[in-house]
């Protein structure tokens, strides 16, 4: 049986202890973000699988980090010094998903898609920020 255990990021930096970058001193994550080629990958691919983690963007639009190798939708890998358990799959909650507004460039937290699922759903290229009353009244987020 497979266990699947969800964290946030701070847990999983408490408990699994990612190490930094050598390759790339100036790298993401204050320096502990190995990037998806070249020697940072080479690198990646020689350590344990245990220790591997996969950052990339969910289905949801969120940014996770997620235990062992992966490719879809990746953006980068960590290293951690403590392995993930055996038989275990973990999910690290990054960052929220963001609703941006193509009509006026607002960039809105999102958790849940509610923006962007309400206009989307009525074709409008609009967020809270720049949608008439009458627009928000009809996506009912007038509330």
């Amino acid at each position: 049986m497979n266990n699947f255990i969800e964290l946030t990021f701070d847990e999983w930096c408490d408990i699994y202890k990612p190490i930094n970058n050598h390759i790339d001193t100036n790298a993401s994550f204050d320096g502990a973000m190995f990037e998806t080629y070249g020697d940072e990958v080479e690198f990646v691919k020689s350590q344990s699988p245990e220790n591997i983690w996969m950052y990339g963007d969910g289905d949801d639009g969120a940014a996770y980090l997620w235990s062992g190798w992966g490719f879809v939708n990746r953006i980068g890998y960590f290293i951690t010094e403590v392995p993930c358990p055996p038989d275990t799959t973990i999910q690290v909650l990054v960052s929220f998903n963001w609703h941006y507004c193509e009509n006026c460039g607002t960039e809105t937290e999102d958790p849940d898609n509610l923006i962007r699922d309400a206009f989307d759903e009525h074709d409008l290229e609009k967020c809270p920020e720049c949608a008439t009353l009458d627009e928000m009244t009809l996506v009912g987020l007038d509330k």
